[in-house]
C-alpha cells in the first residue's frame, strides 16, 4: 500500500484546515519561542554554560525543525525560514570533523561519547535525520541533509563496522525507523542495514538498562521477533514496532509483519483507551498488563498517542486493514487532539480520562506529592518532547488522507482535501468530525475504495445524483469511476454509548458516550460537581450545537444522598440535562472536574 505524501495533498476548508492554519501562524512560533528562552537552541552553539544543556533537546529542536519544513513544503514564510536557516547553521557550524553532532555530549561529556546507553544520543541523532529528510524532501535545505548523512555514516561505522561503542542498542528506539527515512530518501542500503541491525540486535545481549528499570521497559527482554505482547516505555516501544513494519514491507519479512501485527492486537485490543491512548502507568511511562486503564491517574502521553497513529500508519501500509485507519482515526481525534490547548499554545505532556480538582489541589498542598494530571494545558515542560510532536504531525496529516495499491485508490480518512493520483484528480469534501456527510469527486478512470467508518449507523450514497446501494466489503466501498464522477455519502451519524469489557475494572458499569469519530466528555464548568454519580439512560432526543465548542445535550439523572456518610436509604435521582463536549475540547475554560465514564 503506497500513501499519498502531503506535499501532493492540498488540505480544503474545514476542521483540519483550521487546525493547521492554527499550527501555522500560532503553535510553531510559540514553541520556538519557549524552546529559545529556556536554551535549546543557544545549546546548538555548543558553548559551556552555566546549567548545561540537557541531554535530549537536540530532539526538541529537530522535531520542531520539521515542523518548519512541513509547513515551507507549502507555503512561503520568510521569518519560519531564517529561524530554521539559523538552527541548521549551528548544527552544520558545531559538527565535529568525524560526523558526530550533540550539543550536550560534545561540550559537557566527550569522553562519554558512545558511553551512555540510556542516555539518548541515538535517539537526538535519529530526530535530527528525519528532520533533515524532511528538509531535503520539502525543497528547503540541503546542508542539514548532507550533514546527517555524515552522522549517519559515523554512526554505521562506529555501530555496525567497527562496534566499538559501549552499548549495541540505543536505550530509547528512533534511530531504527529515522534510518529508514534515509534510505528511503537516499537509496543507500547501508542506512537500512543499521537499521535492520539495531532491530535484531535488540533483546540479545544482557544491556544496561535504568536502575529502576527492568530490560522490559526499553523492549530488550527478549528478540523482537519473539515478541508479542507490548511492555516497557510506550513511546520507546512505538517506535521500535514502527522501525519494525517499515523494514519487515520494505524486505519482504513475512515473520516480523507477523510479529508487528500481535503487537498491534495486544495494544488496541488489550491495553488501548477508548480515546487511543496507551500508556498506562506514571512509572516508567509503560504499558503494565491487559486491561489495565485507569481514568483518573492516566498517563496515556500525547507521544505515545502519535507514535500509535504512525505505527498504524505503518501496518496499512505493510497490508491494508480498515482497522488500522480506524485506530488512526480514533487517535487523532481523541487523544493527540486534546494534547494541544484550543488557542494552539499550550500543551498536555499526560491526558487522564477523568480529572478530579479536588485531588489535584490536596496534591499540591504535601510535599511528598504522587504522580496526578496537570489541570490545564503548559506551553513548555522539562521535557518537552510533546508540543513539537504535536506541530510536526499536524502539519503532515495530508499524507494519511489517500493511498495507492495495484491501481486502486483508497479513501482512509474524511478530511477535506484534494489530490491527483496516477492522473486522476479527486476533491474530498467532509463535514467531519462534527458530521457525517461527504462528497467526492472524481476526475479521470479508476476504482475508488472509500472506507466505511466503524461508528457509522448506516451509510446512504449516491453516485452521479442516482441513489445506489453501497456493497461494503472489508468496510470499504468500492466504486468505478469514469470521466467525472460524483460521490456523495452520509454515514448517519448519531450519539452512541460504548461499553469496556468486564475486564476494565475501572469502568464496570458505566458507559461512555460518542460522537462519530469524537469521544465525549463532560466538565464541571458546564454541569456541577460530581459527575461520577450522573447516569445516562438514552441518548434518545439528544441535541447538538456547533458553536466555539461543539456541544451535545442529553438527558440525564444525578444521583443524590442525604447528608449522612453512610445511610440506609438509596440515592434519590434528579433530572438534569447534561452538556457534552468532545475529549479534545476539556480543560480550555480554566481548571474543574471532567468525566468520560458514567452510569
Amino acid at each position: 500500500m503506497n500513501t499519498i505524501d502531503f506535499k501532493k495533498v492540498e488540505i480544503r476548508k474545514g476542521f483540519v484546515r483550521d487546525l493547521q492554519k492554527l499550527n501555522a501562524e500560532v503553535s510553531v512560533y510559540n514553541v520556538y519561542k519557549r524552546f529559545e528562552e529556556t536554551g535549546r537552541f543557544r545549546a546548538l552553539k555548543c558553548e559551556k554554560r552555566d546549567e548545561s544543556t540537557h541531554i535530549f533537546w537536540d530532539s526538541d529542536v529537530a522535531k520542531w525543525l520539521e515542523s518548519a519544513a512541513y509547513i515551507l513544503a507549502k507555503k512561503k514564510d520568510a521569518k519560519l525560514k531564517k529561524l530554521a536557516d539559523e538552527a541548521i547553521a549551528d548544527i552544520c557550524k558545531n559538527q565535529l570533523p568525524n560526523g558526530y553532532f550533540n550539543s550536550y555530549f560534545q561540550v559537557y561529556e566527550p569522553e562519554n561519547i558512545f558511553q551512555k546507553r540510556m542516555e539518548h544520543e541515538l535517539y537526538c541523532a535519529g530526530h535530527l535525520i528525519e528532520a533533515a529528510v524532511a528538509l531535503h524532501e520539502a525543497g528547503v535545505d540541503e546542508k542539514l541533509y548532507a550533514a546527517m548523512q555524515k552522522y549517519a555514516d559515523y554512526i554505521y561505522d562506529r555501530f555496525y563496522v567497527k562496534k566499538d561503542a559501549a552499548f549495541i542498542t540505543c536505550g530509547h528506539p528512533e534511530i531504527e525507523l529515522a534510518l529508514v527515512k534515509l534510505y528511503n530518501a537516499t537509496g543507500k542500503k547501508k542506512y537500512l542495514d543499521l537499521a535492520d541491525h539495531f532491530i535484531e540486535e535488540r533483546g540479545r545481549h544482557n544491556e544496561p538498562s535504568y536502575d529502576f528499570a527492568y530490560n522490559d521497559y526499553d523492549q530488550s527482554h527478549k528478540p523482537v521477533r519473539e515478541q508479542r505482547t507490548a511492555v516497557g516505555h510506550a513511546v520507546r516501544a512505538l517506535y521500535l514496532y514502527i522501525a519494525m513494519a517499515d523494514v519487515a514491507r520494505i524486505k519482504g519479512d513475512g515473520q516480523l509483519a507477523e510479529t508487528c501485527g500481535a503487537l498491534f492486537e495486544d495494544i488496541s485490543e488489550r491495553q488501548m483507551y477508548i480515546t487511543g491512548g496507551t500508556g498506562s502507568s506514571y512509572h516508567g511511562e509503560k504499558f503494565t498488563y491487559a486491561y489495565d486503564l485507569p481514568n483518573v491517574f492516566a498517563y496515556s502521553e500525547t507521544c505515545a498517542a502519535i507514535a500509535f497513529a504512525l505505527f498504524c500508519d505503518r501496518l496499512a501500509k505493510l497490508k491494508n486493514r480498515a482497522v488500522y485507519h480506524e485506530i488512526f482515526e480514533r487517535v487523532f481525534y481523541n487523544n493527540i487532539l486534546a494534547g494541544e490547548s484550543k488557542d494552539g499554545k499550550g500543551f498536555f505532556y499526560v491526558n487522564p480520562l477523568e480529572f478530579h480538582e479536588d485531588i489535584y489541589d490536596y496534591n499540591e498542598t504535601v510535599k511528598t506529592k504522587e504522580f496526578c494530571p496537570l489541570p490545564t494545558r503548559v506551553e513548555v515542560f522539562e521535557c518537552s518532547c510533546c508540543p513539537p510532536n504535536l506541530t510536526r504531525f499536524i502539519e503532515s496529516i495530508g499524507s494519511y488522507i489517500y493511498s495507492e495499491e495495484n491501481g486502486e485508490i483508497y479513501v482512509n480518512q474524511y478530511i477535506s482535501s484534494q489530490t491527483e493520483i496516477g492522473g486522476v484528480k479527486i476533491v474530498l469534501d467532509s463535514s467531519m468530525p462534527y458530521g457525517g456527510r461527504a462528497s467526492v469527486k472524481v476526475v479521470g478512470d479508476c476504482r475508488l475504495r472509500l472506507r466505511v467508518p466503524a461508528w457509522n449507523g448506516g451509510v446512504a450514497m449516491r453516485v452521479n445524483g442516482a441513489y445506489v446501494q453501497p456493497q461494503i466489503a472489508e468496510s470499504y466501498i468500492a466504486v468505478d469511476c469514469k470521466g467525472e464522477t460524483k460521490i456523495s455519502l452520509d454515514f448517519h451519524i448519531r450519539p452512541r454509548f460504548v461499553y469496556a469489557n468486564e475486564n476494565v475494572w475501572y469502568d464496570n458499569g458505566r458507559k461512555a458516550v460518542e460522537y462519530g469519530p469524537m469521544v465525549l466528555c463532560a466538565e464541571s464548568c458546564d454541569n456541577g460537581k460530581n459527575l461520577r454519580a450522573v447516569r445516562i439512560r438514552s441518548l434518545a432526543g439528544a441535541k447538538k450545537t456547533v458553536g466555539e465548542y461543539f456541544m451535545l445535550e442529553v438527558n440525564a439523572e444525578r444521583l443524590r444522598s442525604g447528608e449522612a456518610l453512610y445511610s440506609y436509604e438509596p440515592p434519590v435521582s434528579e433530572k438534569i440535562s447534561l452538556k457534552l463536549i468532545p475529549y479534545f475540547s476539556w480543560a480550555n475554560r480554566g481548571k474543574g472536574d471532567m468525566q468520560i465514564w458514567f452510569l
